[in-house]
């Protein structure tokens, strides 16, 4: 009698162990829960252009085409003496070529002393 016990504990035991088995094969190929979308970034906030410092034009401002410097950062339509290049750290401008300004083939020039824009001829 005590063999049969044994056999019976034996069927038994690989019974639990067998559906214990299928429930770890089961859970490891069961589909996972999609994860959670990553956070939308913002986009940054739109910096404007740091105006050119002010100071007293006139004669003498410039001697050569290389003394004269764009007046803004985007889309510049005047010209500076170099000395007062606008900070244009930090500064986004669009590639576009905005009509009665130097994009797109513009450019500084110094004429009689003073800096002037050329500008481009947008079509």
């Amino acid at each position: 009698m005590h063999v049969r016990l044994s056999n019976e504990f034996s069927v038994w035991s690989r019974g639990r162990l067998g559906v214990a088995l299928f429930g770890l094969v089961a859970t490891a190929c069961a589909p996972k829960p999609a994860a959670e979308p990553p956070p939308v970034a913002e986009a940054p906030p739109a910096v404007e252009p740091k105006p050119a410092p002010v100071s007293a034009g006139g004669e003498g401002e410039c001697t050569v085409d290389a003394d004269c410097v764009p007046a803004s950062c985007c889309h510049p339509a005047s010209c500076v003496p170099a000395a007062q290049k606008p900070d244009c750290t930090d500064v986004m401008c669009t590639m576009q070529c905005a009509p009665d300004t130097m994009d797109c083939g513009g450019r500084c020039a110094c004429e009689a002393g003073s800096c002037k824009a050329i500008l481009a001829s947008n079509p």
